[in-house]
C-alpha cells in the first residue's frame, strides 16, 4: 500500500469515527443503485418548481411541486402534493399507455398510465424517488433521475 493510500485510509477512519454517515443516507444510496436498470434511458430533471423563484405578486400553492424530466423522445411531467404521504399526478409526453414503477429506498409502487399518458401514484413516502416508465412500443424503458420529494 502506498503512502497516499495509507493517508486516505487513516483520514477515512478518522471521519467515520467523528462524523459518521447517517444510516438513512447510506440506505438511500444503496437503494439508488439497487433500482438502476443499465438498459434504461435516463430522463434528466429539467425543471423543478421548488428551484424557480416566484415573481412578486404571484400566488402559488405552496404544497404543490412541479417536476419535469426529459429523455430522447419522452417527457415526464409530475405534480407532487401532500404533506405526510405524497400523491404524484403525472403526464407522459407524447401521450400513451405505459407501465410506471415509482421507486424509493424501502419499496416501490406500480401504476399504469392511460391512453392519454395520465397516471397517479398515491401514498408515496417523502424522500428520494425515481420513476421507471415502460411503454409497449419502446425498445428501452426510461428511468428518471432520483429526486427528493
Amino acid at each position: 500500500m502506498s503512502t497516499d493510500e495509507q493517508l486516505l485510509q487513516t483520514l477515512r477512519a478518522a471521519l467515520d469515527r467523528t462524523d459518521p454517515m447517517p444510516e438513512a443516507i447510506r440506505a438511500a444510496a444503496y437503494a439508488a443503485f439497487a433500482w438502476r436498470d443499465i438498459d434504461a434511458e435516463l430522463a434528466a430533471l429539467i425543471a423543478d418548481s421548488a428551484e424557480t423563484p416566484i415573481p412578486a405578486g404571484v400566488r402559488t400553492a405552496a404544497d404543490h411541486r412541479l417536476l419535469t424530466f426529459r429523455a430522447p423522445g419522452t417527457e415526464i411531467e409530475i405534480e407532487v402534493a401532500g404533506e405526510r404521504l405524497r400523491q404524484l399526478t403525472g403526464q407522459l409526453v407524447p401521450p400513451g399507455p405505459a407501465s410506471i414503477t415509482v421507486c424509493w429506498p424501502a419499496g416501490s409502487l406500480a401504476v399504469e398510465a392511460d391512453d392519454l399518458g395520465r397516471f397517479t401514484a398515491d401514498n408515496v413516502p417523502p424522500g428520494p424517488v425515481s420513476l421507471q416508465v415502460r411503454r409497449p412500443s419502446a425498445a428501452r424503458p426510461v428511468s428518471t433521475d432520483w429526486v427528493v420529494i
